[in-house]
């Protein structure tokens, strides 16, 4: 690895902590801290009123000391003083109810005092800091808290605007948006309504654009920041992302930044390796490039229904499973536990009393254990899409569905088979890869059905596949553009809760979907036993084209892969990335665990990784 750091708050400190601070930074190994993302009261206690020089003086220290620094835009945090001044900048929820300031993410990124605000801040920062930063962090967490959705009047006018780039005329849009049904027709742009609060289902074509419009005025305003700090810096750009966090589309989010960073938290009760893996993966494939870890829970978090402590040795696995994956640094969040605020009970390096923690041992030996960045090498391909999961959130089949979650099945039957997964998007090649995944991809862009058509190596694909056009309308035949590849074609569909396959002489079961197929040349793999399709194929073959007619669960994949792609290793609870000339084991027990691979059988030490 390459970053090694902490996210570090010296506003939260007085002056004559900052030297024992840094002591402890040298000692633990910390190179990197991030800086700067939530003081903007701090710097500009009252409009105009700037006083830059207690964080210019912390940052000349670090320095001096040999620490690298990013520093982080404070936008995502307005300041009392503005709030009050301008309480329109607050952002309105799906109700039609304007949020309120005393937190942080208050603001709409539409509103244009807000953005002319922004910009002079953004200014002082690159102003000030420049000469101090190694690297510029955009902002903090879009989207984060439920934000990413404004419905105030400043949002909507931005989206007529939106709407008229890209629809020209009321008649294009009117057929779009399909407004014949339920009287819904526009004969004037200024008649076009946010769905705020709406008492039935709002028009599934409007949402969908309003969620395009989302994340675009979200880049937008990061471009504008972007553009500010790039007069007075050459400085690598980023934003951090969350884990599990699909609101906004990060792929074409990611276009707009030099590198990818995010914030690695166990979204789940229990901490799930894959899927904290699968987060890792996601991030690198968005620019298919290195990706940095902005922030390392560091244990004990604050935001949790139940926020437990992990057991000794968790951060280091963390840091470590960050390393196989791809990534070029961590930075743990945070360096000091705080005594005040909101965040009073998230864990840190430091305790209370400013004393170093086992995290911090941790954290010191996960960098001893980690070296150059790894480049894995390229083996499954899974197709994914921002845009699909906003499909399959807008309307339904069955509402039981999680796309994310559907696709960690599948994911998880590629990983304990010993294969890298890249997530692959519309634009990418996909010809250097031995094995093409596309799970419940109800969108499908002419110009990928045309990659999956030359793609010549084994194809699967799922239940929902190709159903949808651009504009979320649902096509006329099923799947779209490639029922001649497949050799079927799906006449009927539904939701259930769950239906029996039989498999291969396995009986397994399917979840939340089932397609009616009529074969064209496949042949049968398997068949639903029951539901309404019962003696229905559910499994087909034509070719090296699978297709599978249900939402099928891990142990479904691991048989039908393991007949395209032999396992590389048998274990539990490991993880591992092949690499160009060797094979990565990390063991994810805090206890010894058996391995076998290429007949072999050894043992791991508790969290080791070991070259096959």
């Amino acid at each position: 690895m390459q970053i090694y750091g902490a996210d570090y708050y010296p506003e939260h400190w007085e002056e004559k902590d900052w030297k024992e601070h840094v002591k402890i930074m040298k000692e633990v190994g910390i190179e990197w801290v991030r800086i700067g993302e939530f003081a903007w009261s701090f710097v500009e206690p009252a409009e105009g009123k700037y006083d830059f020089s207690k964080l210019e003086k912390v940052m000349k220290f670090l320095k001096d000391s040999g620490i690298k620094i990013i520093v982080g835009t404070p936008t995502a945090a307005p300041p009392n003083w503005l709030v009050k001044k301008y309480p329109h900048i607050l952002p309105v929820d799906k109700y039609g109810r304007q949020k309120g300031p005393g937190s942080r993410r208050h603001y709409c990124p539409a509103n244009e005092i807000y953005r002319e605000y922004s910009k002079k801040i953004v200014e002082k920062y690159a102003e000030h800091f420049s000469p101090y930063a190694d690297m510029w962090q955009i902002d903090n967490e879009f989207g984060c808290h439920d934000t990413t959705l404004c419905y105030c009047e400043a949002t909507r006018k931005a989206f007529i605007k939106w709407l008229k780039s890209k629809y020209n005329t009321l008649e294009e849009l009117n057929y779009r948006w399909g407004n014949k049904f339920w009287s819904q027709t526009i004969g004037d742009w200024d008649e076009i309504f946010l769905p705020i609060n709406a008492p039935a289902f709002e028009n599934p074509h409007m949402v969908l654009d309003f969620y395009r419009f989302s994340t675009d005025i979200h880049i937008d305003y990061m471009n504008m920041q972007i553009d500010i700090i790039k007069k007075y810096s050459d400085k690598p750009i980023t934003h951090n992302l969350m884990v599990d966090f699909f609101d906004i589309d990060y792929k074409k989010l990611s276009k707009n930044i030099d590198l990818v960073s995010f914030d690695n938290y166990v979204p789940t009760p229990l901490y799930d390796p894959f899927r904290q893996s699968i987060n890792h993966d996601l991030m690198r494939s968005l620019k298919k490039q290195p990706f940095l870890v902005m922030e390392q829970q560091p244990g004990r978090v604050n935001w949790k229904s139940v926020n437990e402590n992990y057991p000794e040795g968790q951060v280091r696995l963390w840091i470590k499973q960050s390393y196989l994956h791809g990534s070029l640094g961590v930075l743990v969040f945070r360096f000091d536990q705080i005594h005040w605020g909101a965040e009073q009970f998230h864990g840190a390096l430091l305790d209370y009393a400013g004393r170093k923690t086992s995290r911090c041992d941790e954290f010191s030996q996960a960098k001893l254990e980690t070296n150059d960045v790894i480049e894995p090498k390229k083996e499954v391909a899974v197709y994914f899409s921002y845009e699909n999961c906003w499909m399959h959130r807008i309307n339904h089949i069955n509402r039981n569905f999680d796309y994310w979650s559907a696709i960690l099945e599948i994911y998880r039957a590629v990983r304990k088979l010993g294969y890298n997964v890249d997530f692959v998007f519309e634009d990418d090649e996909i010809q250097s890869y031995q094995l093409l995944i596309v799970p419940y991809a109800m969108y499908l862009p002419e110009t990928f059905i045309e990659k999956i058509k030359a793609f010549n190596k084994p194809v699967i694909m799922t239940c929902m596949s190709s159903i949808k056009d651009e504009h979320n309308w649902l096509r006329k035949e099923f799947p779209h553009g490639l029922q001649d590849i497949l050799g079927l074609e799906i006449i009927d569909f539904g939701g259930l809760d769950n239906v029996n396959v039989n498999f291969l002489g396995l009986n397994l079961k399917g979840t939340v979907w089932c397609d009616k197929i009529v074969l064209k040349g496949a042949e049968v793999m398997g068949v639903f036993k029951n539901g309404p399709f019962a003696d229905w194929p559910c499994v087909t073959k034509s070719g090296n084209r699978y297709y599978v007619a249900t939402v099928m669960s891990e142990e479904f994949f691991l048989v039908l892969l393991e007949r395209l792609i032999p396992a590389k290793f048998v274990a539990s609870d490991v993880d591992s990335v092949q690499m160009s000339d060797k094979l990565l084991l990390l063991n994810l027990k805090g206890l010894k665990n058996t391995v076998w691979s290429s007949s072999k059988k050894f043992v791991m030490e508790p969290f080791e990784t070991r070259e096959v």
